[in-house]
């Protein structure tokens, strides 16, 4: 009897890590971070590329120049 009260013991200390470790919301804030994190690295990738071809296709150089410059940085 003492085995069997053992082993559920151990499962249920194994469910309760599970859940604290499911709630975590350092894990969550992380995740989220993440996730805002590459949808604005995507907005900004595609805004500089989008004005890049707008200045080239108007032949400013002093604009392509700028956002070229912004878009180097912006890659790091």
């Amino acid at each position: 009897m003492k085995d069997k009260n053992t082993s559920f013991n151990k499962n249920q200390n194994e469910m309760v890590q599970y859940k604290q470790q499911k709630r975590d919301p350092f894990a969550f804030s992380l995740i989220a971070q993440m996730v805002l994190d590459e949808a604005l690295h995507s907005y900004y990738k595609e805004y500089y590329e989008k004005e890049i071809d707008n200045a080239l296709g108007q032949k400013d150089k002093e604009r392509f120049m700028k956002l070229t410059e912004e878009y180097k940085a912006f890659l790091g």
